[in-house]
């Protein structure tokens, strides 16, 4: 992602700071980058599920122990085990999750370029780029968008057209010659015509 800054770099790395510091982040400017930091960057539910299927599992392994106690041991404290093991996962895939991050580096003046860890980054800098925006210190940037590459027909009539100019009634005659020529060098008809286009400057 990117984006163009209407203010000075010292400026915008401050206005930054201020808004990730509102939101509970912990903002922090090394030279040209600005980094901002939150908790952990873990999947909610997925740590949630691998709790609550540990809990379930135990639980349905310590029921038949109270109220039917000549069952088989060992089963159970398998059983009992995995239940464990899920949460003992689940802890050390919240633990060992990085942290939440944003980083923005400036690439050439005023635009700047925006890296973010996952979805939940994204969102919050789009909130502070959207407050800036708003107080008009910043903008979203735009690729321009890329000019469509005519199709055959396209660069067969702007062809045609300008054989018209120069052969007048035999420019069809002139300008299929032309065509058949590359042909004959083993290209398709669509090749031939890009391929003529491009050396007559209608084909992109």
């Amino acid at each position: 992602m990117r984006f163009n800054s209407k203010i000075p770099q010292e400026q915008l790395f401050a206005e930054l700071s201020r808004e990730f510091a509102r939101m509970g982040w912990e903002p922090r400017v090394q030279g040209d980058v600005f980094v901002a930091e939150d908790g952990k960057s873990v999947d909610a539910v997925a740590a949630g599920a691998l709790v609550v299927l540990g809990f379930v599992i135990q639980a349905f392994s310590l029921l038949p122990v109270l109220f039917t106690p000549w069952l088989p041991w060992p089963p159970l404290l398998l059983a009992f085990s995995f239940g464990l093991l899920l949460w003992m996962f689940a802890a050390a895939y919240v633990a060992g999750a990085d942290r939440r991050k944003v980083m923005v580096v400036r690439s050439e003046d005023p635009l700047y370029e925006v890296v973010y860890s996952d979805w939940e980054a994204r969102g919050a800098f789009l909130n502070v780029l959207r407050k800036l925006a708003e107080a008009q210190k910043a903008e979203p940037f735009e690729e321009p968008s890329k000019p469509a590459e005519p199709t055959p027909e396209q660069v067969y009539e702007k062809m045609l057209s300008a054989y018209a100019k120069l052969y007048g009634t035999s420019a069809a005659a002139f300008l299929e010659r032309e065509l058949e020529k590359l042909e004959k060098q083993g290209l398709s008809r669509e090749e031939a015509i890009k391929a003529l286009g491009r050396k007559l400057g209608f084909a992109v």
